[in-house]
């Protein structure tokens, strides 16, 4: 028997691994979904397989439990404060569909993290519509420096590029000064 077989895919069905993938989750996670009975699935001799239209109307739960008391204001420590960079710019035309799929790529594909974040938010703006802002934030301590900072940003940029206008970039640089 072959070590691998070219076996043919099964039409509008997908393996745990594809559907994790195109849910941004574990392997593991997705068998969790099955056993609880929330994703159907199939059994195919030994293979589990997923229906395609199953995988994209399934809606996760969110994690965690709802906050009963809203946190208070804190400062961070003077040698370890929060640093942010803000970058914001138009989208070209009506690509809000474009840059939504492209997001979910780069989400999907753990790439173009950012090294040494706490957080990372791409807001599309409500008030000046076509418009979205790259918020990062880093800790003091695990910032990187300048030039790594500006290649990781150049790189993400650089895959939007034909959906945002680099012309219109706005770039600021902050310090958080209260935060929850």
């Amino acid at each position: 028997m072959r070590e691998s077989l070219d076996l043919p895919n099964i039409a509008e069905y997908v393996t745990i691994k594809e559907a994790a993938k195109m849910l941004g989750v574990s392997d593991k996670r997705v068998y969790a979904y099955i056993e609880e009975g929330r994703l159907p699935a199939v059994r195919a001799a030994h293979v589990i397989m997923i229906s395609v239209e199953d995988v994209k109307k399934f809606k996760p739960k969110i994690s965690g439990r709802p906050r009963k008391n809203t946190p208070a204001w804190r400062a961070s420590p003077v040698d370890n404060r929060l640093l942010t960079n803000s970058i914001l710019v138009r989208l070209h035309g009506e690509s809000q569909k474009q840059l939504e799929q492209r997001l979910e790529e780069i989400r999907q594909s753990g790439e173009q993290i950012f090294p040494g974040t706490v957080a990372r938010y791409i807001i599309q703006d409500k008030t000046h519509a076509g418009e979205i802002e790259i918020l990062l934030i880093w800790r003091s301590v695990s910032r990187p420096d300048k030039p790594t900072r500006e290649k990781a940003l150049a790189e993400f940029l650089r895959s939007l590029s034909d959906i945002v206008d680099l012309n219109t970039a706005r770039y600021s640089e902050g310090q958080v000064l209260l935060h929850t």
